[in-house]
């Protein structure tokens, strides 16, 4: 063998003796997974090592730790084997990375009915020079659009300034002027033009997606979503902050994988709408603050270091051309507001989507995510937070959890009686793992069946081959490995019930903290926005205790809510206003300063569901 041959990809790459197997496989372009970022943490990269030109180095002690028996069937993690010599690797199916279903939908709410673009069309007749009056083209353009419509000499583009003459000239009736804000012309063209186009884009950490919308009908033209390529470089905010800082180009690496993700979606889009991408005139961007500062290349190092501070807060213009993207030559794009180093634009525009500013009623808004962003208020008043929730909810640190793609278990029910599991797959597909609505459904029906005990541990007095010893204690088998696409046992350890005790700990103590701190009475609304709470059951985050003052017919999924205020924020420019206005309402609370949180979250582990809970507070 002269490199390592990936299978079963059928791909070769040449081993260096410095990069790590899943350097190598990402360099490569392969589908390996790595939820922490090679960070020798999640176990998610684990390959096997098939053939070998030479002895492997021997494992580690944290392959020891994490592998177990699996190194006696020739696995490794990839983030921690270095290759000097050939090899053949096989990247197992769970191991590989998989297209996520994406939530694209948005809330009930309806788009406004008043359309207000901050970018139109403007038809008007420009009178042609005279020789006893020499009148420039700039000036006879400004003229005709001050008497036609009002609108008081906004700048010409260099761009547009240059095709100035020849428009002008084209031998047509008439020109169309588009004008961005009424202070800036950023297209040209002879005769009527029709078409006018915008793109909204949710960037997440995980998902992108991209809407492209008419903004002369307010119709939603095109949806196109994909993956966040940057999870080659990390799968969290925090390790693409590292990989920031680890490498001199990671910014602009990072920075440069997005932009290309968008460009992608763009083009997609257009392609489908059967127009010229050059005819998208604005775009409106929200994300994380992580994300936001990766887009345009704003160091984000800051970010992860108290206080926290973000580089910028108020909402922001750019030049398309500036940041790379390929939509109009002159065009803009708009970036929302950000709250906190935690709390970006996607919470604002999730607020805005959701109306929760104009409620008259307390109103809980969870964001569930790697941090879950929370926001509590009405009309008065509005406090946020951003908890450090770990990966759970997202089947990260999880020993068989994934991400929501093909195969992933997505909602189960287990028999009171006999123990047996019945499953609900994404695709209908073979059991692969369990995605984060997965992970919550098992645990919630393990604490109804009685197998989870109030403090997480597992019943002694339950008596079955599903509950067993396994390497990392006890564990309940969901899924035997008959059954599975692994061809292994798909279980729920004891480590994994402790991972989801303290990510929903983390969010309960947030929310708690806020009603405290709000006074304002009952909540009376729980809305969970993004793909994981959109597609939990409420009664298994009332049993977990996921939600404080839970009651199922409070709880509504709200869907893509951060998609859905991009391009609220691209069919009405009031909107904008409207986003800084929350931004600068919105009351932040850091949750790493406030001792009364460590408090909530210590008190929050227990379920108070379970069969042998006792209220001894």
């Amino acid at each position: 063998m002269t490199g390592i041959h990936f299978l079963p990809f059928e791909k070769t790459v040449k081993p260096d003796g410095v990069k790590n197997i899943l350097q190598l496989a990402q360099e490569a372009g392969l589908p390996l997974q790595s939820t922490c970022g090679g960070k020798k943490i999640c176990g998610k990269c684990k390959v096997i090592v098939e053939k070998s030109d030479g002895p492997p180095p021997q494992p580690s002690d944290r392959e020891r730790e994490v592998l177990g028996g699996l190194l006696d069937e020739g696995y490794r993690l990839a983030c921690d084997t270095i290759l000097s010599h050939g090899a053949v690797i096989r990247v197992p199916e769970e191991s590989r990375l998989k297209r996520q279903v994406i939530l694209t939908s948005d809330t009930e709410h309806p788009y406004p009915v008043r359309l207000r673009p901050n970018v139109g069309h403007y038809y008007l007749e420009v009178p042609p020079p005279v020789l006893d009056s020499v009148i420039a083209d700039r000036e006879r353009l400004l003229l005709a659009l001050k008497s036609t419509y009002g609108i008081h000499r906004p700048g010409l583009d260099p761009f547009v300034l240059q095709k100035l003459p020849d428009t002008l000239r084209s031998g047509r009736k008439g020109i169309t002027a588009t004008i961005w804000d009424k202070r800036e012309i950023i297209d040209l063209n002879a005769g009527r033009q029709d078409g006018l186009f915008g793109m909204a884009f949710d960037i997440g950490t995980t998902t992108v997606v991209g809407y492209l919308m008419d903004l002369l009908t307010g119709n939603k033209v095109s949806v196109k979503s994909t993956m966040n390529p940057q999870i080659a470089m990390g799968d969290d905010v925090i390790t693409r902050i590292s990989f920031c800082q680890e490498d001199p180009d990671g910014l602009e690496k990072l920075r440069a994988s997005i932009v290309e993700c968008v460009n992608t979606l763009i083009a997609e889009a257009s392609a489908e709408a059967e127009i010229d991408p050059s005819h998208i005139m604005e775009a409106t961007v929200v994300g994380n603050t992580a994300m936001h500062h990766l887009f345009v290349g704003l160091d984000p190092q800051y970010l992860s270091m108290a206080p926290y501070s973000p580089v910028l807060q108020e909402g922001q213009n750019y030049k398309a051309r500036d940041l790379g993207i390929k939509i109009g030559a002159s065009a803009y794009i708009h970036l929302l507001p950000l709250k906190a180093g935690f709390v970006g634009s996607d919470t604002i525009a999730c607020i805005l989507a959701t109306g929760l500013h104009k409620s008259k009623i307390p109103t809980l808004l969870i964001d569930l995510g790697t941090n879950g962003e929370i926001v509590l208020g009405n009309r008065n008043r509005m406090l946020c937070c951003s908890t450090a929730a770990g990966p759970a909810f997202e089947g990260g640190h999880i020993r068989w959890g994934m991400r929501a793609s093909a195969g992933a278990i997505e909602r189960l029910k287990i028999d009171p009686i006999t123990l047996d599991v019945k499953w609900e797959t994404i695709y209908n597909e073979r059991p692969l793992g369990l995605c984060g609505s997965g992970i919550i459904s098992a645990i919630a029906e393990m604490i109804r069946t009685g197998i989870i005990l109030e403090k997480g541990n597992f019943s002694e007095e339950i008596q079955s081959p599903r509950l067993r010893e396994g390497e990392d204690g006890r564990e309940f088998v969901l899924v035997w490995a008959s059954e599975t696409a692994t061809k292994h046992d798909l279980v729920i350890t004891q480590k994994d019930v402790a991972e989801l005790q303290m990510a929903k700990s983390a969010v309960y103590a947030g929310a708690t903290l806020l009603m405290e701190q709000f006074g304002g009475g009952q909540i009376q609304r729980i809305l969970l926005a993004g793909a994981c709470g959109s597609y939990i059951d409420p009664l298994d985050a009332c049993t977990i205790d996921l939600l404080p003052a839970c009651e199922t017919d409070e709880v509504t999924g709200v869907g893509n809510a951060a998609g859905h205020g991009s391009c609220l924020a691209l069919l009405d420019k009031n909107k904008r206003n409207e986003a800084e206005r929350i931004a600068g309402k919105t009351q932040y609370q850091e949750l790493a300063a406030a001792s009364r949180f460590q408090e909530l979250f210590v008190s929050s582990m227990l379920f108070t569901s379970a069969l042998d809970y006792q209220d001894d507070f």
